[in-house]
């Protein structure tokens, strides 16, 4: 599952689900992590799009 899926499905936990006060603090704590992977990963993929096209050059 791609982190991008992964932060949709947590979405829609935290929609629909009822939660207890920590199962809601610990599942957002978890989608600020996959936020930030996904941001990440983002960076990554630009950061080898621009090396690829420097060596096309």
């Amino acid at each position: 599952m791609t982190t991008i899926d992964q932060i949709n499905e947590l979405r829609a936990e935290l929609r629909s689900c009822y939660f207890t006060k920590e199962e809601r603090a610990a599942a957002e704590a978890e989608m600020a992590a996959l936020i930030a992977q996904a941001q990440a990963e983002a960076e990554q993929f630009v950061r080898d799009i621009q090396a690829f096209a420097a060596d096309l050059e």
